[in-house]
């Protein structure tokens, strides 16, 4: 298996994680507002981070460059959230599995922030991180979910709330 077969093998199996973290947002979107600190973001602004990720990287697979912006994307429910993610996730994967494994390798993906060049890597290097932050913010995202009023969704496994009704049912 080639590094870019097990990125988009890995990749589709965080998608799914991904969906269900995504899924498991409250309804009411006035809870999305939480945040754990003054200096941390918001559970919206986590979401729109996640979501601006994605589309930057199916954007820069064909312009090798990966734009983020300081505005996160926006949403109006969980649903559109989950939709623009699966969406983009997808098209990502199928993109990918048309790209040449010297592309993957070397291509230059000019890392750039409101337009302004961080840094340039091969887009190996630049999609692992993408992804790796993906799975970052919604770690932190998990940390929000009761604190919002709802379950925490199983995103790697069972919650507590799982756990709690299996044992239940013994």
């Amino acid at each position: 298996m080639t590094n870019k077969e097990f990125f988009i093998q890995t990749w589709n199996n965080e998608k799914a994680s991904t969906l269900s973290a995504l899924n498991g947002l409250p309804e009411d979107m006035t809870k999305l507002s939480y945040k754990c600190d003054d200096k941390a973001r918001s559970a919206e602004a986590i979401v729109g981070h996640i979501l601006g990720h994605v589309e930057s990287m199916y954007e820069a697979t064909d312009s090798h460059i990966a734009n983020e912006k300081s505005e996160y994307k926006k949403f109006s429910s969980r649903e559109e959230a989950a939709a623009h993610f699966e969406k983009y996730a997808s098209l990502l994967a199928e993109k990918l599995n048309a790209v040449d494994e010297k592309t993957w390798e070397e291509q230059i993906i000019d890392f750039q922030f409101d337009g302004h060049s961080l840094f340039k890597y091969p887009m190996l290097n630049t999609f692992w991180m993408f992804m790796f932050d993906m799975i970052h913010h919604r770690g932190q995202l998990s940390t929000y979910y009761r604190h919002m009023g709802v379950r925490n969704p199983q995103i790697y496994g069972p919650a507590a709330e799982d756990m709690e009704e299996m044992h239940s049912k013994s």
